[in-house]
């Protein structure tokens, strides 16, 4: 089935249909008078909830000016679009809490983990077709180019999950001032994506970061004590956290999957 096909199928679902008319009114309007290059919160949209518009200028300055104030570049067909959604899901590094269960797994695990080894299969592990729903992914060729690039220029990273050789999870995204705004992850074996998240979450706190974006919560990461904001909330998080270390080039992997285990940052006992 094309992707065409398959996005017309996603927004015409029960939940989604009544978001139809405002976005196409929406992508009419952006394609008629060109949009500020950065979006604004005063142009976010309430059907669907956080669109504020057409991406049309996706050049390095303006997507990281974007990603600072709350926006990233999304979209299953077509055009990418900015959206920046009415509650924004985030974990405080401060807060991260590892179960005891969790942490006896990393330690005894025969996997192991790199950052910024393998972007591009990172990439593709993350747009490949899901075992279950629609296989439609916002990781399109456009959005896929979109993030190399960023890798390329020293922006954008990966976490590598490795067993026998052969990539079997991670996670990348996009440094944004004091967060990591962590846009997709896989795996293909259990606890593949979980080992990722939280090596991330090792590394970012170890460089100063504050918190990780994860835009929509997930079981995993509320378990590991993530929390939703307000999106003025977020906007104010945004803008009055110190940056953490987003030094562009490649990044290293300093902790093992054994040393994260170790790892206390909300005080639990290791």
């Amino acid at each position: 089935m094309s992707r065409l096909a398959l996005a017309t199928a996603y927004w015409l679902r029960p939940r989604r249909i009544r978001h139809v008319p405002p976005l196409l009114a929406r992508i009419i309007r952006d394609r008629l008078v060109t949009p500020q290059p950065v979006p604004c919160s005063e142009k976010i949209q309430s059907s669907p909830p956080g669109l504020a518009g057409l991406a049309r200028d996706l050049s390095t300055p303006v997507v990281l000016a974007a990603m600072q104030r709350g926006f990233y570049a999304q979209g299953h067909w077509g055009s990418l679009k900015w959206w920046s959604p009415p509650d924004r899901a985030i974990m405080r590094l401060s807060d991260v809490h590892i179960a005891k269960r969790f942490r006896r797994t990393m330690r005894q695990t025969g996997m192991h983990i790199a950052i910024d080894t393998d972007f591009a299969g990172v990439l593709e592990g993350c747009a490949a077709p899901r075992r279950n729903g629609l296989n439609l992914t916002w990781l399109t060729p456009g959005a896929q180019a979109l993030y190399q690039r960023l890798h390329d220029e020293g922006h954008a990273h990966s976490v590598e999950v490795f067993e026998d050789g052969q990539l079997v999870g991670g996670v990348f995204g996009v440094t944004a001032g004091p967060v990591f705004s962590a846009l997709s992850m896989f795996h293909t074996v259990d606890n593949g994506s979980k080992f990722a998240i939280v090596s991330l979450y090792h590394h970012l706190a170890d460089a100063g970061f504050a918190a990780v974006d994860h835009q929509i919560i997930s079981p995993w990461v509320e378990a590991l004590g993530g929390i939703t904001l307000p999106r003025a909330s977020y906007e104010e998080f945004l803008a009055t956290t110190p940056a953490g270390d987003a030094r562009t080039g490649k990044w290293q992997a300093r902790f093992t999957l054994a040393e994260t285990a170790g790892w206390s940052p909300s005080g639990d006992p290791a």
